[in-house]
């Protein structure tokens, strides 16, 4: 990101999963291959050449290279300019390494953002982030009056139904188990209701809890959609 003008221009540098490459639109201006660690620091070095003020980092579990997306410290480390960090998802029970990893992108980072008041806990308690390099920023979505939507472009299985929908990478702290389980008592009283489930679970979400969830759903019709690459 270029700061200096009156309209910040924005420069994307965009992660590839190994042996895919992407149409990108101009805006993207540099791509990653996800576990090729030099491409990491050939990154870092276009950032630190070409005049950028500030580097935003979204970081998400499952994006970057190596065991629990290390390959991207070395990119931070050689950054010469300030980034914020943005935590998308901040384990309860991380493993040694993704604890490890998450306070050493909060230690170089100018400032680190995250979406709920409960990271904000497990960062300060877990992580030990000092609380005034927190900042938070809440989910949500612009309020619309009204949304006009394409019903040809619906699945049958959620037409006139009422539909409750999670979707991104999966986690164990996401609340998808708390949801399911009161599904029994919603459908009791709006038995139109359809959970949708869709997402990838991340690398520390194991096939072990994504079965427990499916245990628990005791006939509360979610419906699942776990892509295949």
């Amino acid at each position: 990101m270029r700061c200096q003008e009156a309209s910040p221009e924005v420069s994307v540098i965009a992660m590839n999963d190994e042996g895919q490459v992407y149409d990108y639109p101009p805006e993207v201006a540099f791509t990653v291959r996800q576990q090729h660690m030099q491409d990491y620091l050939d990154a870092a070095d276009w950032v630190n050449n070409n005049g950028i003020d500030l580097v935003v980092v979204q970081h998400e579990f499952g994006i970057f290279g190596g065991e629990s997306g290390i390959f991207l410290l070395p990119f931070l480390n050689r950054l010469k300019v300030p980034f914020i960090a943005t935590f998308h998802t901040v384990l309860k029970e991380p493993s040694f390494n993704q604890k490890s990893i998450v306070r050493e992108i909060s230690r170089l980072a100018e400032r680190v953002v995250v979406m709920s008041r409960l990271a904000i806990s497990f960062l300060e308690n877990i992580y030990e982030v000092p609380s005034d390099k927190i900042s938070h920023i809440p989910h949500g979505v612009p309020d619309f009056e009204k949304l006009k939507i394409n019903a040809d472009i619906v699945p049958d299985t959620l037409r006139d139904r009422k539909v409750i929908f999670t979707f991104g990478l999966l986690s164990r702290n996401k609340g998808i188990e708390t949801v399911i389980n009161a599904l029994p008592q919603v459908i009791a009283r709006h038995p139109d209701i359809m959970y949708v489930v869709a997402g990838k679970p991340i690398p520390a979400f194991s096939a072990t809890p994504v079965r427990n969830i499916a245990t628990a759903c005791n006939g509360s019709r979610p419906t699942w959609g776990f892509p295949t690459t």
